[in-house]
């Protein structure tokens, strides 16, 4: 049975078992190909562990502006999170590369907060963050002279799961590469997924519902293993 993740803290169970437990909501690569509609590799076996797994290079307004939209931007990053008392997380990559390929990445992550209603004003943030942010241009900088930026466009909730389109790499004969990122509620969890749509054929470099599809297969994989 699930017993830790993504439920009520069972008393007594390390915190380590808990989150071998959480990583099993995770999708296959198989789930993976289904909802991207070509297959990937995954980057390696399930991680999970302390909110210290996630990214934690940006983090202030030094290094990205407007801090509020990171969140609706780009997943899982560690500044956006630690708002909230994160108990555990399970992440894992798939990636692939070559000619023919829609999507050549997928990033997914659980994020477990002490309570229900801890994961519940988390998400209610995202929700209120995200719709401020919509086709807001988030810029990072990477070196001084360097930045990149991210147009967070497409704001939407659907089925109770919040998503977004982040554009990247607009040029002037090329249309911008989209990246699908979504997010969603599971109890004292939240579902973080983001698709990156890099097809050179720009009629098929289009976003749909990817990341939305593999966000509700992992709430759904949450709900069957309480």
């Amino acid at each position: 049975m699930f017993l830790a993740g993504c439920s009520a803290t069972v008393i007594g169970v390390p915190l380590r078992q808990q989150s071998t437990r959480l990583q099993q909501v995770l999708p296959t690569p198989d789930q993976v190909a289904q909802a991207v509609g070509n297959p990937l590799v995954p980057t390696g076996p399930e991680i999970t562990g302390s909110i210290a797994l996630l990214p934690n290079g940006i983090r202030d307004t030094n290094d990205v502006t407007p801090l509020d939209c990171l969140g609706a931007a780009t997943p899982l990053m560690r500044a956006v999170y630690e708002q909230g008392e994160v108990r555990d997380v399970a992440l894992r990559d798939f990636s692939g590369y070559g000619k023919g390929l829609t999507v050549s990445s997928v990033h997914t992550g659980v994020v477990r907060f002490a309570s229900n209603a801890d994961a519940a004003r988390m998400f209610s943030t995202f929700m209120t963050r995200w719709t401020a942010c919509d086709n807001i241009t988030v810029n990072v900088n990477v070196t001084p002279t360097s930045a990149l930026e991210w147009t967070v466009t497409d704001v939407r909730q659907v089925g109770g799961i919040l998503s977004s389109v982040v554009l990247s790499g607009e040029t002037g004969d090329q249309p911008a590469f989209p990246t699908e990122h979504a997010v969603g509620l599971a109890g004292d969890c939240i579902v973080d997924v983001d698709v990156a749509v890099t097809d050179e054929v720009p009629a098929r470099r289009v976003a749909t519902t990817r990341a939305i599809d593999l966000v509700g297969l992992i709430v759904e994989n949450i709900r069957r293993s309480r």
